[in-house]
């Protein structure tokens, strides 16, 4: 829109045109927008709330789906005759004919911690307390 002569009217300052507006179109717009904020809050909540559960279940799907390859593997392998000979001679100590089983037994480290320390503490104690202590406990395995 032009004024006299094509020049432009000057632009009113925003406080002017907000003088200019009626209280009770202002009161409706904004009832209107609460009512669209109160209408819209709800189901953006739900939708939030499901598309996180959503992606908690698909990591959930994706663990379960990495277990059940895990599971299909052990399946196959056990059923290779080769994996079961060698779990029957680890665990049962099968041998072939023809071959000798030598077992050895090696203490572990834990115990052979605790027998050096139980041979510090009996080197450390006095002649008579080892020897009465020989005589007034009875054999282990026994």
């Amino acid at each position: 829109m032009r004024g006299r002569g094509g020049v432009r009217p000057p632009k009113r300052a925003l406080a002017s045109r907000l003088g200019h507006v009626d209280p009770k179109r202002a009161a409706v717009i904004t009832l209107v927008v609460v009512f669209l904020a109160l209408t819209l809050a709800v189901p953006v909540r739900t939708y939030l709330s499901q598309r996180s559960e959503f992606n908690e279940l698909q990591q959930a799907n994706t663990q379960l789906q990495k277990e059940v390859a895990e599971y299909q593997r052990k399946a196959v392998e056990q059923n290779d005759p080769a994996y079961i000979e060698a779990k029957a001679r680890e665990r049962l100590q099968m041998v072939k004919r023809g071959e000798r089983q030598v077992i050895l037994i090696a203490p572990n480290k834990e115990q052979q911690e605790a027998a050096e320390r139980a041979e510090r503490e009996r080197e450390a104690n006095p002649w008579y307390q080892n020897m009465w202590d020989a005589v007034s406990t009875p054999p282990e395995g026994k």
